[in-house]
């Protein structure tokens, strides 16, 4: 099995907690993260995945997409949002970012999202 560990980069502690807690039901490694800053301090993971907000103090979800782009090999980023907004459209059609999903996130459209971006069909989904 390949790496499986996850970011999870939100400025809401409950947003974290929840999407954090939804990855590990899946069988994944997560790290939470409360802004993009701290989140691009951890220099000693190697991510599968980010999953990021959109809207955060600081540096933004899709200015995140676009610097982690410029990495090699760059990992997949997943943003999620409340608030559906054409910048972030325009970062998924560019290539900087995987997927958008909307918040409340749905957990199947979750699990999607990072099985596509980590080549991962099959995970052990905790009962």
């Amino acid at each position: 099995m390949g790496n499986r560990l996850i970011a999870v980069v939100d400025d809401d502690p409950l947003v974290r907690s929840a999407t954090t807690s939804l990855l590990r039901s899946f069988g994944y490694d997560c790290c939470a993260f409360s802004s993009a800053e701290e989140f691009l301090q951890d220099e000693e993971c190697d991510y599968a995945c980010v999953v990021s907000d959109i809207q955060m103090s600081g540096m933004s979800g899709v200015e995140l997409a676009h610097l982690l782009h410029k990495q090699a090999p760059p990992p997949p980023v997943i943003l999620i949002t409340a608030y559906p907004e054409a910048r972030a459209a325009h970062a998924k059609s560019s290539g900087v970012v995987l997927d958008l999903l909307e918040k409340p996130l749905d957990g199947d459209a979750l699990l999607g999202a990072v099985r596509a971006a980590i080549g991962d069909p099959d995970v052990e989904v905790d009962a």
